[in-house]
């Protein structure tokens, strides 16, 4: 049985993020700004078009598109969490397997939030004047570190994921409702 010493300890960890390997909120921080950083540069070298589509598309979208915005994560997270649980329940390939299912869906996770913080990023900048994508991709990488440095970890990881959501639903909402026109609802 614990003693209360212990309890006290345990419920203190909640909400620290240190707790989640030990490390200051600093490192937190410096590390969601470089790979968000580095997600978004990726973006911008390999899919500059999509890139601009889907800010377009989060500066006509609207409210609703947050709520949007998290069914990208949420169906990375279900499919990758699924095909990690088989894995594991089955046994194949080893905890080598699992790892490596496990590294592709941080991955994929990563890739969303980074396009999805690059598109707030570029947002932001473009309220200046005009879009200027490349300093959107490191104010991106800025917001992406806040949370980590203000809040405690639960509230973080939930910010860490709502703000990207954001920059995400405009382009969601277009791929989930893009065939639907007046005509294709009157027909039937």
């Amino acid at each position: 049985m614990l003693d209360q010493g212990a309890i006290v300890g345990i419920t203190a960890q909640i909400g620290d993020p240190s707790a989640l390997l030990g490390l200051p909120t600093v490192y937190y921080a410096g590390f969601s700004f470089l790979v968000i950083l580095a997600a978004a540069v990726g973006l911008l070298v390999s899919r500059e078009t999509i890139v601009e589509e889907a800010i377009d598309r989060a500066i006509e979208g609207s409210a609703v598109g947050t709520v949007y915005g998290v069914i990208p994560f949420a169906l990375v997270a279900f499919v990758g969490g699924y095909v990690l649980s088989q894995a594991a329940r089955v046994g194949a390939g080893g905890p080598i397997l699992v790892y490596g299912i496990g590294v592709l869906v941080s991955i994929g996770l990563v890739v969303l939030a980074g396009l999805g913080y690059l598109v707030v990023g570029s947002y932001i900048t473009e309220m200046e004047g005009a879009r200027r994508p490349w300093p959107g991709a490191v104010v991106g990488a800025g917001l992406s570190a806040l949370p980590w440095l203000v809040l405690p970890l639960t509230p973080a990881l939930f910010a860490w994921f709502v703000l990207p959501a954001v920059g995400l639903g405009g382009t969601t909402q277009q791929w989930i409702h893009g065939e639907r026109t007046v005509e294709s609802e009157r027909n039937g």
